[in-house]
């Protein structure tokens, strides 16, 4: 007894514990995939915008340069005075390239500053003479003179500096120099612009979610865009100590040795992707600055909570719902005996009620035969006959009026004006045509309900049968004008068999063909035809949507229907027909059924005495 419970306790519990650790470890990796799909999608957006802006500023620094040394050489003009102010009149039109320009100069090849403007939004300031400064000693004169005069040289992004102090509010710069050379090759100094990149950073800033941040720093580490900007450019202030270098000194070193797109696992597992690039292609494998996009802090905690939380909750439920299937196992083997007692005794008490059922089955089968056999509508026909001799009566009695009333008018003719006696001859001419169709319709109602009720063989003309079969159904295809019946037999063509029940045949199936061939609206034709070969050939074909393949092998069973909820069909029409077909008419019925046709066809023996 202790051994099983002591399994049932344990072995769910190693099997929760196993699940929910995979689960975790799913969670994580599964996690880290999508997060890192959106870190990719951010980092990649980022440095195509940046590269965007950077080769627009190659382009227009290389179309200045070039303007410059063909245009504004300083040997083509009179005086120095002249030549700065020719170049920094064409300085402030190709501010217009950019709307980043924040700063044109000319430098000569000694370091000094020929001419500089400044540009602050659509304002243009050109420089005194007396406020030019010596740049010889700065790093991108330096680098600017040292390139090949074909392609510029970029500085490192970092804040604007004027006289030694950090100009604020922050204007982040990067500086792009090209030397200026004449047509000889000869050096006439180096053209720097100074591009301000708030505007860009300000979108690089807003590509930031809700879950991932887009952050860049320095090759040194230092945050030069971050998702809490009070630590932005703190290492120009001396503060080296809020770097990502200091705050991540793990993830630091692989960030560093990265050349490529890559990602990194923080502390926690917590996932990081890093992208390097360069400013300048001419530094070489140093990247300028790494792109990086990090899940934040709190998003990544809360998630793994609630994973946690998640996987303990869902583990718990498993544990219970195990040990309690274990549990219901256990006590199913224990009962088993006793189980199978009764179901000794149920199965003794199902033959019993098998049997029951077959022979209440048979019994219901006889009492089909007899009604297919002697019922066939005889309530409804003795109505229709009872009718028809009631109405016999009184259309005689009309019959009788409008013939006295027709000799009447002849005798009172001459005193009539010829318009009242147009009129009283029009009426009664039109009072005694719809008296003689009443009357061929109340014998003809009569012919069909006495040859219904009757299941002896006579021998009679198809076309009538034809008319008799659909007299009754013209009120039914009224309500579908879509819908028209063709019929197809040689006139004198004559059949002896029931007429009756041929007759009620072709309405059961008349009346399948408009309740399930057709759609709504839908146009359609349904063909009677009617042919003598080694039998009588009877076929009510369609042209609608045919029979579904699923219950055309089960269509003569009773009870099968399409539609029993739809139109409440009881599924005995087709049923009927083939036992009368069958049963009365000792004959055979099939179907073929295809979109856009189906057909069934009769096939009734000719009687003996009637083979040639």
């Amino acid at each position: 007894m202790k051994r099983p419970l002591l399994a049932i306790v344990l072995l769910p519990l190693l099997l929760v514990a196993s699940l929910g650790y995979l689960s975790w470890g799913f969670w994580q990796d599964r996690s880290r995939e999508q997060w890192r799909e959106e870190q990719v999608d951010l980092l990649n957006r980022g440095a195509v915008l940046m590269s965007r802006e950077l080769g627009h500023i190659q382009k227009t620094l290389a179309y200045m340069d070039q303007v410059l040394g063909k245009y504004y050489r300083p040997d083509q003009f009179d005086d120095m005075e002249r030549w700065q102010d020719g170049v920094a009149s064409y300085f402030i039109r190709a501010a217009g390239l950019s709307d980043y320009i924040s700063q044109v100069r000319w430098l000569t090849p000694e370091g000094l500053e020929a001419v500089r403007v400044n540009i602050a939004g659509e304002q243009a300031e050109v420089v005194a003479n007396s406020e030019l400064q010596d740049k010889s000693n700065r790093y991108y004169f330096l680098d600017g003179m040292a390139g090949d005069g074909e392609s510029a040289s970029f500085s490192p992004i970092d804040l604007n500096v004027e006289r030694g102090s950090i100009v604020t509010p922050y204007e982040i710069t990067v500086r792009a120099s090209m030397k200026i050379l004449d047509d000889a090759g000869s050096e006439l100094g180096l053209l720097v612009v100074n591009y301000n990149l708030n505007y860009l950073f300000a979108r690089l800033r807003a590509m930031q979610t809700a879950t991932n941040t887009f952050e860049m720093i320095d090759s040194e580490g230092f945050w030069l865009l971050s998702q809490t900007p009070e630590i932005e450019w703190l290492h120009l202030y001396g503060d080296i100590l809020s770097s990502f270098a200091n705050q991540f000194p793990n993830s630091w070193p692989n960030i560093k040795q990265s050349r490529t797109l890559q990602g990194i696992e923080l502390a926690g597992g917590r996932p990081l992707t890093v992208l390097p690039s360069f400013v300048d292609d001419r530094q070489g494998g140093v990247p300028s600055y790494f792109f990086l996009s990090k899940v934040r802090a709190n998003v990544w905690q809360q998630r793994a909570q609630l994973a946690m939380f998640s996987v303990i909750s869902t583990s718990l439920i498993v544990y219970g719902l195990l040990v309690a299937i274990m549990l219901l196992w256990w006590k199913n083997a224990e009962q088993k005996r006793a189980y199978m007692q009764a179901l000794q005794h149920e199965k003794q008490q199902l033959e019993i009620a098998q049997s029951e059922l077959q022979n209440n089955n048979r019994d219901l089968v006889t009492l089909q035969n007899e009604l297919v056999e002697k019922g066939k509508l005889s309530s409804l026909g003795l109505m229709v006959a009872g009718v028809g001799h009631e109405l016999n009566t009184p259309l005689g009695g009309v019959r009788l009026s409008l013939s006295s009333l027709e000799h009447l008018i002849k005798q009172i003719q001459s005193e009539l004006s010829e318009q009242q006696s147009t009129l009283f001859q029009n009426s009664l001419n039109l009072a005694t045509q719809n008296l003689n169709r009443a009357v061929q319709v109340v014998a003809q109602f009569k012919r069909i309900t006495e040859n219904q009720m009757s299941p002896n063989s006579e021998c009679f003309s198809v076309n009538a049968m034809f008319d008799d079969t659909l007299a009754p159904l013209k009120a039914v295809l009224k309500k579908h004008p879509n819908v028209r019946v063709e019929r197809h037999c040689d006139p004198t063509d004559e059949i002896i068999a029931a007429q009756g029940v041929i007759s009620q045949v072709l309405q059961n199936l008349i009346m399948n063909a408009l309740d399930h061939a057709f759609d709504n609206e839908q146009s359609g034709v349904i063909t009677l035809t009617a042919i003598c070969e080694s039998e009588y050939v009877i076929e009510v074909s369609d042209n609608g949507k045919g029979i579904r393949k699923d219950i055309i092998d089960h269509i003569w069973e009773p009870f099968v229907t399409t539609e029993r909820g739809i139109k409440q069909h009881s599924g005995l029409g087709l049923f009927m027909v083939h036992q009368w077909v069958t049963k009365l008419l000792k004959g055979r019925v099939t179907v073929h059924s295809e979109p856009g046709q189906t057909r069934f066809t009769l096939y009734l023996p000719i009687p003996e005495s009637n083979e040639p």
